[in-house]
């Protein structure tokens, strides 16, 4: 009776961390990730037909190995799924298990010990580690074993709009994304980076990417905003239909908001990324990070677990060209916060990271 107890218990807790802290990250393409979604008619899941490099590993995993990731449907769902059939041949005598989670409740769960490992941004991580924001103290006993892909601010307006610059936006009707998530929490410290805020717009709408590109096309909102994997399929719909263009940040706001959050890293959406799009752009990204509980995972498992990942780079990418990026020196370079003494043990076995 006291074991059934605890175990709704564990899953009453499990949904309510999912239910308040789920930012949607790597969910939909209404999130910080690509929609990458399951494989449709042949009923073979994109994770079952990865062809992983993986040897049964000598370390000491969890039994339950509780994986934070996000809803069904998109990259970070997938993406958990195909990294958990790669962590159950490492280790045959642990459960992997895929939960609906989110960037904040993922990270609360790693600390609070609910997942051995999980899907975060690098935005969200600095804020966890010091305990600000939506973290109430800061997480301690999480790092990471890999820094994946990144999540692009993108602020797009029609062709014909006289929006050239952020400031511009004072006096438009704008969609930040869906409130709370990280591209409107990243659009906020853009605006106090040029010294704005909601007030200055003339209205907010909070809608999902799809619903804020349908709104655009007739002519409703005059921009929208989000943390996307690029290349987004809603902006790329837009482009060819009905001509866009994104506004670039400057370097000081760039600088500004590396100097706020470490999470926030200068990146350029390429010209050429978008069709009718031939100039390079000028924004920032936080990047999708896999990390750990370090009381769950020690030292052996995590550079098991690294070197799993990152040797299986080329299978990741299968599911998503957004992974295209993704290798052992990608990882390092882009990491944000503390490395998994595993992860760094194995990052610099194979030269990626220099004592």
């Amino acid at each position: 009776m006291k074991k059934t107890l605890s175990i709704f218990l564990l899953s009453v807790l499990l949904f309510l961390l999912a239910a308040c802290g789920n930012d949607g990250s790597g969910g939909t393409e209404e999130a910080d990730g690509m929609g990458g979604t399951e494989a449709e008619g042949s009923g073979e899941s994109e994770e079952d037909s990865l062809d992983l490099d993986v040897e049964q590993a000598a370390g000491e995993a969890p039994q339950d190995f509780s994986f934070g990731s996000a809803t069904v449907g998109g990259l970070w769902y997938t993406l958990s799924g195909a990294m958990g059939e790669g962590i159950s041949e490492l280790y045959p005598n642990s459960s992997v298990t895929v939960v609906e989670g989110g960037s904040i409740s993922n990270l609360i769960g790693l600390g609070e010990g609910l997942y051995p490992i999980g899907f975060s941004n690098g935005q969200t991580v600095p804020e966890a580690l010091e305990g600000i924001r939506d973290f109430e103290e800061p997480v301690e006993n999480v790092s990471t074993l890999a820094t994946l892909y990144p999540n692009v601010m993108h602020i797009i307006v029609p062709e014909s709009s006289d929006i050239e610059s952020v400031l511009d936006l004072a006096g438009k009707r704008v969609s930040p994304g869906i409130k709370g998530y990280s591209g409107e929490l990243a659009f906020i410290d853009i605006l106090e980076a040029v010294g704005m805020d909601y007030d200055d717009l003339e209205h907010i709408e909070y809608t999902g990417t799809a619903e804020a590109g349908d709104l655009m096309r007739d002519g409703h909102i005059d921009a929208f905003v989000g943390m996307l994997a690029a290349p987004v399929p809603t902006v790329q719909e837009l482009d060819t239909t009905l001509g866009v263009r994104l506004i670039p940040l400057e370097e000081d706001v760039v600088e500004g908001l590396n100097e706020l959050n470490p999470g926030y890293l200068e990146h350029t959406i390429e010209g050429g990324t978008y069709s009718g799009i031939e100039e390079d752009v000028l924004t920032t990204a936080g990047y999708t990070v896999l990390l750990a509980n370090n009381e769950l995972i020690d030292e052996d498992v995590g550079y098991e677990l690294t070197k799993m990942i990152v040797e299986n780079a080329g299978q990741w990418s299968q599911l998503s060209s957004t992974l295209d990026v993704f290798d052992a020196e990608y990882s390092v370079e882009n990491n944000v916060g503390p490395l998994h003494p595993g992860a760094e043990r194995y990052y610099e076995e194979i030269g990626a990271l220099q004592e």
